[in-house]
């Protein structure tokens, strides 16, 4: 039996087919950003996900309930239409939504965590991934903070930069500053 065992790894291995230990999840990466509050009207709407290293989506971490779970993007579509359209919100189930939504988040310095795996629950393997966070600043005015993160054998940390838009909702208001993340292997 040991024998046995032994020989079909070897077969795997020389095959190039990926192993248990080669599909474990690689470990934790922790996304993390001051949060402001405006008090405006059509605000504070916020979704963060995870693409592979070609743009292709992976997993959303975190989605505001009034926008997801509450279907707030069909009565405002400017709430964080990117990750709407990305993520396939529309064509989700209801139980899909309910483990990535959540309540708006409390001001101050905000954590999220990603597990290291797609939206179907598989480990990805490891390279550079490139996380993202939405936020809708007041109406059709939002910024996008993305940033790269390696995941690998060693710890890593980023620093995300921002996209306005349009060009003008930089001077709309502080939704989000010191965009980040740290990458802390298994």
């Amino acid at each position: 039996m040991k024998r046995a065992i032994f020989v079909a790894l070897c077969l795997c291995l020389l095959a190039g087919v990926s192993t248990f230990a080669d599909t474990q999840q690689p470990g934790t990466v922790t996304i993390s950003y001051n949060l402001f509050h405006p008090h405006w009207v059509a605000s504070n709407q916020l979704a963060v996900w995870i693409e592979d290293s070609h743009g292709a989506y992976l997993k959303t971490i975190f989605a505001t309930s009034f926008m997801s779970r509450r279907k707030g993007y069909i009565a405002r579509p400017q709430c964080c239409p990117e990750w709407v359209k990305v993520s396939g919100l529309a064509g989700l189930s209801n139980s899909a939504i309910d483990a990535i939504s959540g309540a708006t988040q409390k001001p101050g310095r905000v954590e999220v965590k990603w597990d290291g795996t797609d939206a179907g629950g598989k480990p990805v393997p490891p390279g550079v991934y490139t996380y993202k966070v939405e936020g809708n600043i007041s109406w059709d005015r939002r910024v996008i903070w993305a940033g790269t993160i390696e995941v690998g054998k060693a710890p890593s940390s980023s620093v995300a930069a921002p996209t306005y838009i349009p060009d003008s909702a930089r001077t709309a208001g502080v939704l989000l500053t010191e965009v980040g993340a740290k990458f802390q292997p298994n």
